[in-house]
C-alpha cells in the first residue's frame, strides 16, 4: 500500500512521528508522500524525505496559504523541487469553503505553481473545495504537466470527474468515503482502477469508529477495503493496483537510482539555508481538525444593561437601561461545540440618583450592580470562522441599593441572590498564527433571580410620602448586550 497524502510534517505528529512511521511501514505501508502546504514547513517536509528511505516530499502552497505566496516563494519551491526526494509540486488548488486567502490570491498562486511543475516535469498534487468551475476552467487554461497529477481526497460530482479524467490526472480517495454522511459509490464505480489513488491525508479524515483520533498512514488499508466494496474486487486487487498507480504517477520505481546521483549534485548547488517562522496548518476538514485553536481564553467585556425591577405592591415594573457594564471573562473550551466560560461584570446605576431634584441628590448613591457568572455556551458551528451559540449558566447577583429612609441616614442595602442567565451570541474568529486566536464576540444575555427582596419602605416614593414607609418586595432581571475580544492563548492547543 502506499499513502499518497499524509501530512507527517504536522504539529499532531511532532512527539511522535518516528514511531508512527515505522508502525505504518510495519502494518504493510510502503511509502509515504508528505506534502507541504506552507513557506514555513518545506524545511521540516524534506527533512522527513531525507531521513527516511520510503518517504517523499510534494513543495508547495496550500490555497489556504495562497495569501504568503510571492515571486521568492516560487523560486524556493524551485530550488527545493531539485531535491531528488521532491516527487510532486502539491498541495496547491482552490478553496472557497474558508476565506483565508482571497479568489485572487489563491488563482495566482495556483496558476503559478503549475507552470512551475510544467517546467520542472513534475506532477502536481490539487486541493479542490467548493471551486469546481474555476478549478475545470484553470486546468483547461492552462498547459498541465506532462507527469500529470491527482486530485486528492475527490469529493466532487460526476462531471467534475468526467473533465479530470479527460486531463490525464488521477483520483485519490480517503476514508471520507467511509463516513455514513457521504456517498460516493457512483463516483468511486465510474472512476477506472487504473487512475485511483489511495491516501489518509492524515492527521484528518481518520475513518470510523474513531473520528475523534489522529487519522495515521496505516488506515488507508481502510480506504482499500471500502473501494474493493464497491466496486466488487478483492482488496489485494485494489491495493496491487493503487500502488502500481503511485509508483508510475510519482516516478518512484526510479527513485533509488535517482536519488543517489541526484543527493551529490543537491548537496553541491543547495548551499544557502532559508528560515521562516513556524506557522500552523489550516485543513478544511470540519470532522477531524478545527482552524482555529480555542482552548482557554480571555477577555475585558463591555456592554449595556437594563435592569428591571418589578414590584409586588401595585405591580408596576420599573427598568433603568442603558447602564454602562465593565467586567471580563475566562473561557475553557471543554469540547468541540462547548466553551465553559465564568465572567464578572460591575455596572454603576445612577438612575435613582436622576430621577431626584437637583437639591436632593446628595441624599442617594448610586446602585451597584455585580455579577459573577458560570455559563456553558454550545455552538452550532463550532469550526467554522463564524460561530453562532446559546447560553445556560448560573449567575451570582451582587447588588447594592442605595436607601436613606428618613433623609438623614444615607447606607447601601446588600442584595446578593442567586440566578440563572441563558442568552444568544456569536463568535467571529481570527487565526494568529503562532500567537492564537482573536474572537470577536458579540452577546446578548439575560439574568433572572430566584426569589424576591423584602424592603420596609417602597423605593418609588419620596421619603416625605406616607405610602413610603409600606412594606414591599421586589423582583428583578436584567438584560445585557456586551461584546467582548477573545484572546485564546497560544499556549494552549
Amino acid at each position: 500500500m502506499i499513502d499518497s497524502h499524509c501530512h507527517l510534517n504536522s504539529p499532531e505528529y511532532q512527539h511522535d512521528y518516528d514511531a508512527v512511521i515505522k508502525h505504518s511501514f510495519a502494518s504493510g505501508v510502503e511509502k509515504i508522500i508528505v506534502p507541504a502546504t506552507n513557506p514555513s514547513d518545506f524545511d521540516l517536509t524534506l527533512s522527513l524525505a531525507e531521513s527516511y528511505e520510503n518517504i517523499y516530499a510534494a513543495i508547495g502552497v496550500h490555497p489556504h496559504d495562497a495569501k504568503l505566496f510571492n515571486q521568492s516563494v516560487l523560486e524556493r519551491i524551485k530550488t527545493l523541487a531539485s531535491n531528488p526526494k521532491t516527487v510532486a509540486i502539491g498541495e496547491i488548488g482552490l478553496d472557497f469553503h474558508y476565506s483565508f486567502s482571497s479568489y485572487e490570491e489563491q488563482k495566482t498562486a495556483l496558476i503559478s505553481q503549475i507552470r512551475l511543475a510544467r517546467e520542472l516535469d513534475l506532477p502536481i498534487i490539487l486541493h479542490n473545495r467548493e471551486s469546481d468551475d474555476l478549478m475545470l476552467e484553470t486546468l483547461h487554461n492552462e498547459l498541465l504537466p506532462l507527469s500529470g497529477g491527482v486530485v486528492h481526497c475527490f469529493s466532487s460530482n460526476l462531471f467534475f470527474l468526467e473533465n479530470i479524467l479527460k486531463l490525464n490526472l488521477h483520483v485519490s480517495f480517503t476514508a471520507n468515503i467511509t463516513f455514513k454522511n457521504v456517498n460516493l459509490d457512483d463516483v468511486i464505480l465510474a472512476t477506472p482502477l487504473e487512475r485511483i489513488l489511495l491516501e489518509t491525508d492524515g492527521p484528518y479524515m481518520t475513518p470510523p469508529p474513531n473520528r475523534s483520533k489522529r487519522n495515521v498512514p496505516e488506515n488507508v488499508k481502510f480506504v482499500a477495503e471500502k473501494i474493493a466494496n464497491i466496486k466488487k474486487i478483492s482488496i489485494n486487487e485494489v491495493i496491487e493496483m493503487t500502488t502500481k498507480n503511485a509508483k508510475n504517477l510519482f516516478k518512484l520505481s526510479t527513485f533509488l537510482i535517482l536519488f543517489f546521483l541526484g543527493m551529490n549534485l543537491y548537496s553541491q548547488t543547495n548551499e544557502e539555508e532559508y528560515y521562516y517562522e513556524d506557522e500552523e496548518y489550516l485543513d478544511e476538514y470540519p470532522e477531524n481538525y478545527d482552524p482555529y485553536h480555542r482552548v482557554l481564553g480571555i477577555a475585558p467585556i463591555i456592554g449595556t444593561n437594563t435592569f428591571v425591577e418589578r414590584y409586588t405592591v401595585g405591580v408596576r415594573n420599573v427598568s433603568a437601561d442603558g447602564i454602562l457594564t465593565l467586567g471580563g471573562s475566562l473561557s475553557y473550551r471543554f469540547a468541540t461545540a462547548f466553551i465553559a466560560q465564568a465572567s464578572y461584570t460591575y455596572a454603576k446605576n445612577m438612575k435613582n440618583i436622576d430621577a431626584l431634584p437637583d437639591i436632593e441628590k446628595h441624599l442617594l448613591d448610586p446602585d451597584i450592580h455585580q455579577t459573577v457568572e458560570l455559563s456553558v455556551l454550545a455552538m452550532l458551528i463550532p469550526r467554522h470562522k463564524v460561530n453562532f451559540y446559546g447560553i445556560l449558566g448560573a449567575t451570582y447577583f451582587m447588588n447594592q441599593r442605595s436607601a436613606n429612609p428618613d433623609g438623614l441616614s444615607k447606607h447601601y442595602i446588600i442584595d446578593n441572590k442567586v440566578g440563572l442567565n441563558t442568552g444568544i451570541g456569536f463568535f467571529l474568529n481570527f487565526d494568529l498564527k503562532s500567537a492564537g486566536t482573536l474572537t470577536f464576540n458579540g452577546e446578548w444575555k439575560v439574568g433572572f433571580r430566584f426569589d424576591k427582596l423584602s424592603l420596609s419602605y417602597d423605593p418609588r416614593k419620596h421619603y416625605t410620602d406616607p405610602q413610603y414607609h409600606v412594606p414591599t418586595e421586589v423582583g428583578s432581571f436584567s438584560s445585557v448586550t456586551r461584546a467582548s475580544l477573545i484572546w485564546y492563548l497560544p499556549f494552549f492547543k
